[in-house]
């Protein structure tokens, strides 16, 4: 930022100052100019294709290409929530064991405070040197549509995929993504990515979390559990390249065609009711008793 101050290519718009867990932060409101070209994927140029990235618990990120190739590996992760709970749970009975209202309870909360910023920002930090080292080496990236609301339901894994943060590491590759024109896709949310054999393509019986080989009873491939889904994911998305995510619009690309006939045209760039794909849908039937027709004397509003 101050290079881009110096340099004229940034513009400081506002300041806000906060205080959070004992610390002060300022955070500023710029106009700055677009990333520059040479930290900006080149069209093209990632000949080797798609590189799909597995999450997991046991193994944290797991990328690899469809040709097998593994790209990236990381196994050992912080666990910062689960490796600072002893001090949480110390933390916490310091807190009730305090006076409600009294000096010594609000130094302690914020003492408790502190410590769930601490795990934050370990965490965070983490999920950034991993987003950075994928988006800075690869310009197509295929993930996984995790429904993460569902695995909370399960009490045995819930605290560890709350852990591990699938959804901010998803964010992170989204929008770096879109700053180095590069390509995102999302899996569809029932491939199954984990029990596909990555060789023929065949789809074995449900796959155990304790299971972490996998092997192909049609073909007698061996490998690595996470390995193989992620070589799946790259698969899926060079056979459906044409469906990948609009970054700027946060969705899949839909190309939609004009109708035929005569009546008012939209303006260029704009989407009518009447383009293909695009129209309205009829409103769903009224329930209860049906509205009294408007006599020729009354005037609907």
């Amino acid at each position: 930022m101050r290079r881009m101050l110096a340099k004229g290519r940034a513009k400081i718009v506002s300041a806000t100052v906060s205080h959070r867990a004992g610390r002060w932060a300022v955070s500023l409101t710029c106009e700055a100019a677009d990333l520059h070209d040479a930290r900006r994927h080149q069209p093209n140029t990632d000949a080797a294709g798609w590189v799909g990235v597995d999450r997991g618990l046991s193994t944290f990120v797991a990328a690899a290409r469809a040709d097998g190739t593994q790209v990236l590996r990381v196994d050992g992760w912080p666990r910062p929530a689960r490796t600072a709970m002893a001090r949480q749970r110390r933390l916490s009975r310091k807190v009730t064991g305090k006076q409600c209202g009294s000096t010594n309870r609000a130094k302690a909360a914020a003492r408790l405070g502190r410590h769930h910023a601490r795990v934050a920002a370990t965490r965070r930090r983490f999920l950034h040197q991993v987003s950075n080292q994928l988006v800075n080496t690869h310009d197509r990236l295929a993930i996984e549509t995790l429904t993460i609301t569902a695995m909370l339901a399960n009490r045995r894994l819930a605290s560890a995929v709350a852990d591990a943060a699938w959804g901010e590491l998803a964010r992170q590759l989204t929008y770096k993504q879109q700053w180095r024109a590069g390509q995102l896709a999302l899996v569809d949310r029932w491939y199954p990515s984990t029990k596909t054999c990555s060789a023929c393509r065949t789809v074995a019986p449900a796959m155990p979390l304790h299971q972490r080989t996998f092997t192909c009873q049609a073909c007698g491939h061996h490998a690595d559990r996470d390995h193989n889904a992620a070589v799946n994911l790259a698969i899926w998305a060079e056979q459906h390249h044409a469906q990948i995510r609009d970054l700027p619009a946060g969705g899949p690309v839909t190309n939609a065609g004009r109708g035929e006939g005569t009546g008012p045209r939209t303006r260029a760039g704009e989407t009518g009711p009447d383009d293909a794909g695009t129209a309205p849908t009829p409103p769903r039937a009224r329930r209860g008793r049906p509205r009294r027709a408007l006599s020729h004397n009354s005037t609907e509003l």
